[in-house]
Order: C-alpha cells, then sequence, then structure tokens
C-alpha cells in the first residue's frame, strides 16, 4: 500500500523529468504517451488505494519517507497522509487531469515547443498531489509553491504574446500577495504546536486553546489570506480572468481540478482549527458569498468566450467557501467535485470551438456554431445544464446541498446571495450557449467553410467528462440512505444539519433551487435566441469587471511605480548614496588631519604632549 502511494505520487514527476531531460530527442507522439501514461498509471494506483481503503476497512494512515528538517519546535519529515480526504483529491487530480492530457494531444498538435509543454503539464500534477497528500504544512507549502511556479510556467507557455507573459507575471505575484499570509501562519503554527503535522494540530488544537482563543483567530485568518489568492477570492480574484491567455487545456486543468481547489481543500483540510474561530469562519462565508454574486455579475456582461468560464469558476469557488463558512464542509467538498467534472467539460468543449476557430474566443464573431460543432454544442449544454443547476445533472446536488444548509443554518442572507449567484449561473452560462452556438452565424462565408468539428483525440475525453457530468451527483445523493460520498467523507466532519435524513424532493428549498435555475436557462435563452442581435453591448461596467483592474492600477500600481521611480531616481542616488559619500568624505578629512599631527618633528609632538598635560590638569582641577 505504502508503495502505491509513493509511485502514484512520483509517477509526474517521472513524466517531468524525463521530457526535460530528452527533450531534443523524442517525437511527438512519445512526448504525448510518456505524459498520458505517468498520470494513467498514477490514477490506477490512487483507484486501487480506494478499493483497498474501502473494502479492508482501514483508518487514515501516514508514511514518511525521510525525515526532513530534524529541528525543534518543526520536526518537519517528509510525510503523506492517505484518507478519505486526500484519495479524493488525488482521484480528481488524476483522473481530470488524464483526460486534459489526452486531450492536448489534440489541442496543441501544431505547436512547435510540444515537450515543454507536457513537461510542465505533468509537473502541474505532481505539485498538486504532494500539496493534497501532504502529512504536514512545511511540505504542503512546498506543493502550494510549486503549484505556482507550474502555473506560471503554463499560462505563460505563449511567452512570446505580451498578453500571456503579463497574465503569467500577473499571476504569480498575486499568489505571492495572498502566500505571504499562509506563509506568517505557517510559522505561527510552528511557535503555537511546535510542529507542523497537520493530523496533531488538528488533536490537540481543541485540546489547548478555548473557542474563540484570539491566536487561532490570527493563525486561521493567516491561512484563509493563502487560500483567497490561491481560490482567487476577493480582493486576489484579478489574476484568474487573465490566466486565459494560456492555452485552454491548461484553464481546464487550472479551474477544474487543481490550483484554484487549493484554497477551498485548505479550508477543509484544516477544519478543526477553523470550527474554533467562529468569527473566521463568518468571515470566509462572507468573503464566498459576496465573490460569488460578484463574480456572476461580471460573467454577465463578458463578450470573451473563456473569460465566461473564468468568472463561472471565480463564483463556484465563493460558493464552496460559502459552504465552509457555516462548517459543511462535506457541501463544499461534494460541490468541488461535480464542478471538476463539469467545468473541465465546459473549458475543453470550449476548447474545441477555440482550437478549430484558430484562437478565436470573442462571441461576437461566433453565433450558428451547433450546424458546424453538432458534437461539441450537444457537450457545451450538458455543462451549461448541469452548472447551472438543472435535475438530475451533477451540480444540481451539490449546489442545492449548500443552499439547504445555508437555510438550516439561519444564513438567511447568504442563503439568498447563493440563490442569486445560482440565478446568473443559469443566465450567464445560457447566454454564452446561444451566443455562440445559435442564431445567424457572424463569420465570413470562406471562414465558416473551413471550420470543423474536433477530432475524436479531443471529443472522446469531453464526452467521458459529460458522463460525469450527468452522473457524477450520485456520489453525493441516495434515496434513503447515506450517500456514498457523504460515508467516504465522514471524517471531514459532516454537520448535523448534513447528517438528518431528508427527502430531498419534498424540500421548499429544493423547489426554489430548481425554480431559480429555470427561469435563469430560460430567461437568457429567450434573450439571446429571440432578439440577440438587436441587443447593445453588455454594461461596461459589467464587461470591465466593475473597473476593479483599473482602481488597482490607479490605486495600487501606479503609486507604487511613482515611490519605485523616487527611489530610484531622488533617494537612492542623494540621500542613500549621498549619505555614505559624506561618511566617506569625513572619515578621509579626519585621517587627512591626523596625518599632518604625524609629522615626525619632536618640536610638534613636544608641544602636543604640553597641550594634552594642561588639559588634562584643568580637567583634574575643576
Amino acid at each position: 500500500m505504502e508503495y502505491a502511494v509513493w509511485l502514484g505520487l512520483f509517477l509526474p514527476l517521472a513524466g517531468f523529468l524525463i521530457l526535460t531531460v530528452s527533450s531534443h530527442y523524442i517525437g511527438r507522439r512519445l512526448t504525448g504517451w510518456i505524459a498520458c501514461f505517468t498520470i494513467l498509471m498514477a490514477f490506477i494506483c490512487f483507484a486501487s488505494l480506494l478499493l483497498i481503503y474501502t473494502h479492508a476497512d482501514m483508518t487514515p494512515q501516514s508514511f514518511t519517507l525521510y525525515n526532513w528538517i530534524p529541528v525543534d519546535k518543526i520536526q518537519a519529515g517528509f510525510t503523506v497522509r492517505l484518507d478519505p480526504l486526500s484519495l479524493v483529491m488525488t482521484l480528481i487530480i488524476t483522473g481530470v487531469g488524464f483526460l486534459i492530457h489526452v486531450y492536448s494531444n489534440g489541442y496543441m498538435e501544431h505547436e512547435e515547443d510540444f515537450v515543454r509543454y507536457f513537461a510542465f503539464l505533468n509537473f502541474f500534477v505532481f505539485c498538486m498531489l504532494l500539496l493534497v497528500l501532504a502529512g504536514n504544512l512545511l511540505l504542503l507549502f512546498v506543493g502550494w509553491e510549486g503549484v505556482g511556479l507550474a502555473s506560471y510556467l503554463l499560462i505563460g507557455y505563449w511567452y512570446h504574446r505580451p498578453a500571456a507573459a503579463q497574465a503569467a507575471t500577473k499571476a504569480f505575484v498575486v499568489n505571492r500577495i495572498g502566500d505571504l499570509g499562509f506563509l506568517l501562519g505557517l510559522l505561527l503554527t510552528f511557535h503555537l504546536f511546535g510542529t507542523g503535522d497537520i493530523a496533531e494540530i488538528s488533536d490537540r488544537a481543541g485540546k489547548e486553546f478555548a473557542m474563540g482563543a484570539p491566536v487561532l483567530g490570527l493563525l486561521t485568518l493567516l491561512l484563509f489570506i493563502g487560500a483567497v489568492g490561491k481560490s482567487a477570492q476577493l480582493p486576489l480574484y484579478t489574476w484568474l480572468p487573465d490566466a486565459m491567455e494560456g492555452p485552454t487545456p491548461v484553464s481546464a486543468l487550472i479551474h477544474a481540478a487543481t490550483m484554484v481547489t487549493a484554497g477551498v481543500y485548505l479550508v477543509v483540510r484544516m477544519h478543526p482549527v477553523f470550527m474554533l474561530t467562529p468569527s473566521t469562519l463568518h468571515l470566509v462565508g462572507a468573503v464566498g458569498g459576496v465573490t460569488s454574486l460578484f463574480a456572476a455579475l461580471c460573467a454577465v456582461g463578458q463578450t470573451d468566450l473563456k473569460r465566461v468560464l473564468a468568472y463561472s469558476t471565480v463564483s463556484q469557488l465563493g460558493l464552496m467557501f460559502l459552504a465552509c463558512g457555516i462548517g459543511a464542509f462535506y457541501a463544499a467538498m461534494f460541490h468541488l467535485t461535480t464542478h471538476a467534472f463539469v467545468k473541465a467539460l465546459l473549458f475543453l468543449s470550449a476548447g474545441n470551438v477555440v482550437h478549430m476557430m484558430h484562437g478565436t474566443t470573442d462571441m461576437g464573431k461566433m453565433g450558428g456554431l451547433s450546424k458546424v460543432f453538432p458534437k461539441t454544442h450537444w457537450l457545451f449544454l450538458t455543462g451549461v445544464l448541469a452548472m447551472s443547476g438543472i435535475p438530475p445533472l451533477a451540480a444540481f446536488f451539490s449546489k442545492d446541498l449548500i443552499l439547504e444548509q445555508e437555510y438550516l443554518a439561519g444564513f438567511e442572507v447568504l442563503f439568498f446571495i447563493a440563490l442569486a449567484a445560482s440565478l446568473l449561473t443559469g443566465f450567464y452560462l445560457t447566454r454564452a450557449y446561444c451566443l455562440a452556438f445559435t442564431g445567424k452565424s457572424r463569420l465570413e462565408d470562406h471562414v465558416l467553410k473551413a471550420v470543423k468539428e474536433a477530432p475524436p483525440v479531443m471529443l472522446i475525453p469531453v464526452s467521458i467528462l459529460a458522463f460525469l457530468s450527468i452522473a457524477g451527483g450520485l456520489l453525493g445523493f441516495a434515496f434513503g440512505k447515506t450517500p456514498i460520498l457523504e460515508g467516504f467523507l465522514a471524517e471531514v466532519g459532516v454537520t448535523l444539519a448534513e447528517k438528518e435524513p431528508s427527502n430531498i424532493f419534498l424540500s421548499p428549498e429544493t423547489w426554489l433551487s430548481i425554480l431559480i435555475a429555470v427561469i435563469g436557462v430560460g430567461t437568457a435563452a429567450l434573450i439571446y435566441t429571440q432578439w440577440a442581435d438587436r441587443l447593445r453591448q453588455p454594461f461596461a461596467f459589467l464587461t470591465r469587471s466593475f473597473y476593479v483592474n483599473e482602481l488597482y492600477w490607479k490605486g495600487i500600481v501606479v503609486p507604487l511605480k511613482a515611490l519605485s521611480r523616487f527611489i530610484a531616481n531622488f533617494f537612492e542616488p542623494k540621500v542613500f548614496d549621498g549619505s555614505i559619500q559624506a561618511v566617506t568624505y569625513t572619515a578621509q578629512g579626519v585621517s587627512r588631519r591626523l596625518q599632518e599631527v604625524q609629522s615626525g618633528q619632536i618640536r610638534s609632538y613636544v608641544a602636543w604632549m604640553v597641550v594634552g598635560t594642561v588639559i588634562l590638569i584643568v580637567y583634574l582641577v575643576i
């Protein structure tokens, strides 16, 4: 069992090293085989571990490869933790990641630097696996930073494009802001507990600290700042929409199965500590709710197909944090799982369109594509309906559970915020589908004739994701008994309300959720199939995301640039260098005067002795 864990973890790293070392010697086909095979084998390892874990009725276990930092009050080993939460995450990462790897063979077929792309993709998967399997916070932080580096390399894959290079830099810098909070939280953890072992911290926190202890509130707040940066929540969300400058499979990997869910995973993993700090949990719920509604409004005004999906991810992550804010950690993980299937489906379906239309993402240049993409448009529509919360598709069950938990917990404001975000989700996704696939084509005839359906290597992975988006909700729903996922994740901390048996179809919150989803989808379908040509451009403040980027630019970037110019042009040469030169000149002047005293003349030395004697006598007398 231990060997399977290490094999599953290090296979993607092995793929990365093989591709990096042999990049000049291997061809495209072998590159694709190596990259895909390593991820597939990692998935098989973790799937076999799941079977062993469930059938052998095992308990969480830790495996240590070696003692990494044997220092007092740190004691960090290279330790992985195998439990239901890490197993679910590894299966999502490697399962969805494998489909994205296969898809990439078709999407990136015309790229010259084929090997570099797949090497970075493998490295990304390894770092994410290290993050979710880490048994201590320091090792988790290594994976956390590794994912940040990998995302920088993949978002900036087309580094010769200024927009891609800027987007990669922005993602890297904004994530470092959040990571500073995580790092400070890590240092505070070592100070409080003398260890970074997650299981030990979770066990000792409730015994050594009282509910609402201020120091624990500070710790959880710092960890949440790290989660806000990684999971693109307000105010650190701005990097994620710009990350669309990278290849579409990269967007699918970042949004669906890996990087942006790391913040949610961190909160769920550390939930015993967060449960001791109600004030931080309230903040988590508030930030999640506001972000969910804000991002949904921004998505309504986007004209770029991939940016619509990017803001959709920000909004759905907000719902996950909103669930965490009331302690419904299982609901958050359930929605994380279904979101991985559906968002990968949406991104890869959009990737079919973008790839076959040679990089076009502007929905104003699409329209009527259902005739050109007879399979892709059905796949994309499946994702739209699933994410909108139409039953019995996957996200309906997870989103409805979040709404139900908000209502049962008495957080009515958050409940109605989540309801509004759900309404907008159905609206903006259906709007995107209608603008891209229905109505009259806005392509020129010769361009339209050149466009065709995506090849099988791209359609098959998307079709599998479509199946998971349809049936994936059954993981967390069952008639009259405990759902599979809920029973498996019981130790994550299922809330009392979630344990109560209820008939989902008799719940008024469920019918309200269905009604809201139908209204959102139906309204957008009516508007954008009947009057799409007559509609004006969306409100500028929605298209420009309430001008947050402009506010950051003028309020933060411009003043910092002005300060840096002041330091470089005035403070450093005039004050800093000037003060150093003044000290230098003073020392040189004093040395010259002392040289004059050392003249070598005896009468001069006698005179100085007399003067010194007189001064000493006067001092002693007075």
